[in-house]
């Protein structure tokens, strides 16, 4: 159904399309052949596209320097959908239903809001956005709702620099008011693995952690396997930690992956009130109220310091403009790069 169809492929380094033969009824693709190329390292990438080998790539913040001044071309998606923010995993009910019976780790310090507002003041995101993301990063105040997009409050534009704004001042008194101090530091876990969509969150989290350390947080690194720590925090074992997240989901599965109990548990801080209003969405196909439903929530969210919000990313694409003059796509779809058939060729 696509403008291109499959060719060939070899395991391991690549698969082939090449343009459909007949004349498509949505658009024609400027170039007979398409080929994507498993190349793991960035290094090699980048060689490939400045020899012509290769003639769009993608390359982390370190070398789009090198490949700028080569003379190559970076592109951005138009759709703010690629995102990066904290998760907490700390926070469930014991019984979803019955909030009666408590939380299942009533004593972890992630559980005071206090404390959750503390790790967000203590957070310089504009020293990450400049050191991680070139300064391409927009500054995330909801971790899943967008000024762009439904369900916006503008006053919670307004509230971001006094809530989650960089304080160090500010971090430490939250801190002494939760009974923490320099006698007593916050003590924490952080883990560091990679995160979907972008490349460097492991430097990320070191980064974060030397930050917290100022205002009087000890956020120990925690490293291991991906998917035994992946499923210890969906077994709901994780009581104390945090962890770097991106993703690019919609309001819907954001919402309801990243710290709720109404799909997936153990992502992230489980707050019975936004789930009783989220769950109406359930429950309606009104496009206005479904729209009121998630400023409910997101108003919770907001003021409760569900995650500690970082960045909407750009998905960006590094391109020859020898062979490619332009390549438009939204950034976020079912994918961050999609629509190749808009890949346009130079003349």
């Amino acid at each position: 159904t696509g403008p291109w169809q499959y060719k060939s492929r070899t395991q391991g380094q690549n698969a082939v399309f090449e343009r459909t033969p007949f004349k498509h009824w949505r658009t024609t693709p400027d170039f007979p052949e398409l080929e994507y190329r498993i190349m793991r390292e960035p290094s090699s990438r980048l060689a490939a596209l400045l020899t012509g080998e290769v003639q769009v790539t993608t390359l982390p913040e370190d070398l789009l320097r090198s490949a700028e001044s080569s003379g190559m071309k970076v592109v951005l998606g138009r759709v703010p959908g690629l995102r990066t923010f904290i998760s907490m995993y700390c926070c469930y009910p014991v019984d979803p239903q019955d909030p009666a019976k408590g939380m299942m780790y009533p004593d972890s310090p992630l559980m005071d809001v206090r404390v959750r507002r503390a790790i967000s003041k203590a957070t310089d995101r504009d020293t990450l956005n400049k050191a991680f993301f070139g300064g391409k990063g927009e500054v995330m105040i909801q971790s899943h709702l967008h000024p762009r997009k439904d369900a916006w409050d503008s006053s919670w534009e307004r509230r971001f620099p006094e809530q989650y704004g960089f304080d160090l001042e500010a971090a430490r008194k939250l801190l002494a008011e939760a009974g923490y101090g320099p006698t007593k530091p916050l003590q924490t876990n952080l883990l560091v693995l990679a995160a979907a969509g972008y490349s460097g969150a492991q430097d990320v989290a070191e980064a974060l952690a030397i930050q917290w350390k100022a205002a009087g947080i000890e956020a120990k690194l925690v490293q291991g396997d991906a998917a035994a720590l992946g499923k210890q925090r969906d077994s709901l074992q994780l009581s104390n930690h945090m962890g770097i997240v991106g993703t690019s989901a919609d309001i819907f599965t954001g919402i309801t992956n990243y710290g709720s109990t109404i799909d997936i548990r153990g992502r992230g801080v489980e707050l019975v009130e936004e789930d009783r209003i989220a769950r109406q969405v359930l429950n309606t196909l009104d496009l206005a109220k479904i729209d009121q439903i998630w400023k409910q929530s997101g108003e919770i969210a907001f003021s409760q310091h569900h995650d500690i919000p970082l960045f909407w990313l750009p998905t960006q694409a590094v391109i020859n403009p020898s062979f490619v003059a332009d390549y438009i796509f939204p950034g976020s779809i079912s994918g961050s790069w999609t629509h190749l058939e808009n890949l346009k060729a130079s003349r």
